[in-house]
């Protein structure tokens, strides 16, 4: 047996694009012009330490990854790592490499002590490249402790993949006694009314959604509390314990964000200088199909100055593959709009579907093992590789937050049905979106998310398929045009002609007639409808947003910012600070322009407690929190962090239940969606028709009920014989609580018992609904189209005021028309300037609960003539 070492020499390879052609058993013919086009670019770009590529999704951005790494391996004897966001793609791209392009790298997933001793020689020897996940090298011992060269595939959709590493994040169902111990040491930081919502078991829809932060200096207070119980508690639980020992010396770093699910405590921007593997490589190499705007990618990896190779010339009007949309929620009920989909599948031998979260997916793979007979593919099973499921001619795929990590070109599959936005993928982004009103910072990584997830069956230049978009919320910010203008060119067009087609098809037989036509692509009628697509394309132009430029110009200053509060300089924390606020200026930045200022009022009050006498930090710390306090009504506790209240003025400010109610409302209105108006005016019209009802009490209170919630009430109904009629809540200190008497023409006294009950109500209220707290003000009222009372009555009324049907039911004519003309701009989720405009409204029409107070005061039942 002879030795087996082989050296061949230096290699005389001039660059990436020539190596392709030293790869003789490859099954491409040769590169496409842009891939050629970028690798020349970067081939005068490698000592730079951090580039980033955009290359379209589908223009064979893998290629170009693999060619620059396996130049940089043989010529330059690199240790080279392949980074993926899954597992999935981890043997997708070792798949493909071996098979299409000649290249040979290794997969390594699972755990270190499962790798095998050849492939990591391999790798450490410079023979091969390493193709793994990112949490294989952003973790506490990391195999890949030294690469040279990383290449981070699907950099757009790196944040939480790399973030993960100094994020503890503790679930209520996998970590359970973590959470509510812990939940009980910072309890008394929290609002009786969010501590509350964590802890009930039989939480609404509005308390699963709700985000809340706790302040930096209460957090900072209890930190004494809580490393000795982390220590204890996370011990022995693998998915807590390593980030704990990353994150437990930089407490004062990070910032603890809590829901009903779970408790995340973080950093805000990875500090991602301080994980040697990944900062000492010589360079790192970002791919992307879209780079993101506004300094998005250095948000995301916490590096600073990454160079750009932008898309090539010719591909800002043209994309990869085409894309028919069908949007049956803007011509079909929804019932109607879900049949649409499930028909469609029926004609597609494999279907993929893309849902935002376990619950939606579980609900789906149910109706489909149930109602059909297709065989349902999960993301497990098509993990390690995608064989079965495009093997299979009866398929779908039904994949939760998996808006990337999956790729099937051609008749893999010719159907994608998409439900739901992709938006907040964790509690920091969702307390930044829903209560700093700071959207404008996630707008594009939501784009680039909704971009990514539409690209996943179109893979080339002649690749095609349908995309079905379900859900209201992700239909309105496709279809939106204030949204629309900022996608590319070719999606505009075909966003706008599907939108034009949908609209105009009046049942679920025309949608699948429709997809007959495409799917035959050479029928006079698809030929036709793309030309159309074309000349709508060449009409289109991509318009970013302007603000974008002032987001770039700020990420510096916020990386430094990091930098500084994770080695504890405070004071360079709270310079760094103050400069990226100076910099957000205007009304559409002012949620995220108030995030800096908190965030330079903590870094002032962290410098205050470190006993410097050079400054009076205490009083940086209240003018921050201050300013913090006037850039966003929504989060109130702001305004507890300084000694006075802000000197703005402004009544709102100070008014304790409509940030609450606005922030429901959105909710309400993002549910029923803005693109059509015919959710809206059918829930309008069912509302005002029941509480003008008088022969039907059930009726009456069910629109009753419904029309709290429209208002962004909390607002509840029960069928126990004593309990209220509907009650609406604002917050955890106000409850209107209603007795219907309604089922009369009016000649009718109100009976004694009637306002025995309504006297009861409270008592009621207080036992058997959760959030309310024990200084809760009750608002007792008696609903009915009579115009007198039993004289015994008046004698046990207790506060009880009086409000006449006809009356109501004018005042509810009034709510529906401000609820109308707010949504005429309202956007979405996270809107400061609109968040104020409906705050005004709401006082000006006397739909908040201070108005209604003051009306029903006015109006006592004891001033009711007696019978």
């Amino acid at each position: 047996m002879g030795f087996k070492s082989r050296y061949q020499g230096h290699s005389e390879i001039k660059s990436p694009e020539s190596l392709f052609y030293d790869l003789r058993n490859r099954k491409v013919e040769g590169l496409l012009a842009h891939q050629a086009d970028v690798l020349r670019v970067y081939n005068e770009k490698l000592e730079s330490p951090d580039i980033a590529m955009e290359l379209p999704t589908g223009s064979g951005k893998t290629l170009v990854g693999l060619l620059a790494g396996e130049y940089r391996r043989i010529t330059r004897q690199e240790r080279v790592v392949f980074l993926c966001p899954t597992r999935q793609l981890v043997h997708q791209v070792v798949e493909e490499a071996k098979h299409k392009y000649d290249i040979h790298p290794i997969a390594f997933t699972g755990s270190q002590k499962d790798y095998l001793p050849s492939d990591k020689s391999k790798y450490n020897d410079g023979e091969a490249i390493a193709v793994t996940t990112y949490s294989s090298l952003f973790n506490t011992n990391p195999f890949f402790h030294n690469p040279q060269f990383i290449i981070l595939d699907d950099a757009h959709a790196s944040e939480n993949y790399l973030v993960k590493y100094w994020s503890l994040s503790i679930s209520r169902f996998n970590h359970e006694a973590v959470y509510r111990q812990l939940l009980e040491i910072i309890k008394d930081g929290l609002p009786q009314e969010q501590y509350q919502r964590m802890t009930t078991d039989s939480p609404s829809p509005s308390d699963r959604s709700w985000v809340e932060k706790l302040p930096t200096p209460y957090f900072v207070e209890r930190i004494n509390k809580i490393i000795p119980f982390l220590d204890q508690f996370t011990s022995g639980i693998r998915d807590l314990m390593y980030t704990w020992s990353v994150i437990r010396d930089h407490l004062k770093s990070c910032h603890v964000y809590l829901n009903w699910s779970g408790i995340l405590i973080r950093p805000i921007i990875p500090p991602s200088e301080t994980h040697r593997p990944f900062s000492m490589a010589k360079q790192r190499l970002y791919m992307s199909a879209t780079l993101g705007l506004g300094g998005e990618l250095e948000r995301i990896t916490g590096r600073r100055k990454i160079e750009r190779i932008k898309a090539p010339e010719g591909w800002e009007k043209h994309s990869v593959g085409r894309r028919l949309f069908f949007f049956p929620g803007t011509a079909l009920k929804e019932e109607e709009s879900s049949l649409v989909a499930v028909k469609l599948a029926h004609e597609s031998p494999r279907t993929l579907l893309l849902v935002p979260d376990d619950q939606t997916a579980n609900n789906w793979i149910e109706f489909f093992a149930n109602h059909t007979n297709k065989n349902v593919y999960q993301a497990e099973d098509i993990e390690k590789t995608k064989a079965g499921f495009i093997g299979d001619e009866n398929a779908v795929a039904i994949l939760a937050n998996r808006y990337d990590g999956i790729n099937l070109a051609g008749d893999e599959c010719r159907l994608e049905i998409m439900l739901g936005l992709p938006t907040a993928a964790n509690l920091q982004e969702r307390f930044l979106e829903t209560r700093m009103v700071a959207s404008i910072l996630l707008q594009d990584r939501v784009r680039t998310r909704v971009v990514q997830a539409i690209g996943r069956c179109t893979r080339s230049a002649t690749d095609y398929s349908a995309v079905c978009i379900l859900g209201d919320d992700l239909q309105d910010r496709l279809l939106q045009k204030e949204n629309l203008r900022l996608y590319h060119p070719e999606l505009q067009a075909e966003l706008t002609f599907g939108n034009e087609e949908s609209k105009q098809t009046q049942s679920v037989d025309e949608f699948v007639e429709l997809y007959r036509y495409f799917l035959n692509q050479s029928s006079p009628e698809w030929r036709n409808a793309d030309k159309e697509i074309i000349a709508r394309r060449n009409d289109a132009n991509q318009t970013p947003d302007p603000l974008m430029k002032v987001l770039e110009d700020a990420v510096t200053f916020e990386l430094d910012y990091q930098q500084a509060i994770w080695a504890g300089n405070y004071v360079g924390a709270l310079e760094k600070a103050n400069r990226v606020a100076s910099l957000l200026s205007g009304d559409e930045l002012k949620g995220y322009r108030g995030f800096w200022y908190y965030l330079a009022g903590s870094a002032a009050w962290l410098a205050g407690t470190l006993n410097l006498n050079t400054n009076d930090y205490s009083s940086i710390s209240r003018q921050r929190f201050q300013q913090a306090a006037a850039c966003t009504l929504s989060v109130t506790w702001l305004r507890n962090l300084v000694e006075s209240e802000s000197a703005s003025g402004q009544q709102i400010v100070d008014d304790p239940y409509l940030p609450f109610i606005i922030e429901r409302l959105e909710m309400e209105l993002t549910t029923m969606g803005t693109t059509s108006d015919a959710k809206f005016e059918k829930r309008v019209k069912n509302i005002l028709e029941g509480i003008s009802n008088n022969t039907d009490g059930n009726l009456f209170e069910r629109a009753h009920e419904d029309l709290g919630k429209l208002l962004g009430y909390l607002a509840g109904n029960s069928d126990e014989r004593t309990a209220p009629d509907p009650w609406w809540i604002a917050g955890n200190n106000f409850c209107l609580a209603a007795e219907d008497y309604t089922e009369t023409d009016g000649t009718k006294p109100i009976p004694a018992y009637k306002v025995r009950q309504a006297n009861d109500h409270p008592t009621w209220i207080s036992r058997k609904v959760e959030g309310l707290s024990a200084s809760t003000t009750y608002v007792r009222v008696i609903i009915t189209p009579s115009v007198t009372v039993e004289a015994s009555a008046l004698n046990i009324a207790q506060d009880i005021a009086y409000w006449n049907q006809s009356d109501f039911v004018q005042w509810a004519h009034k709510a529906a028309q401000v609820l109308r003309t707010l949504r005429l701009d309202f956007t979405g989720v996270g809107n400061e300037n609109w968040r104020v405009k409906a705050m005004h409204a709401y006082r000006d029409a006397g739909l908040d609960p201070t108005s209604i107070q003051k009306l029903l005061a006015a109006s006592p039942l004891t001033k009711l003539k007696s019978q």
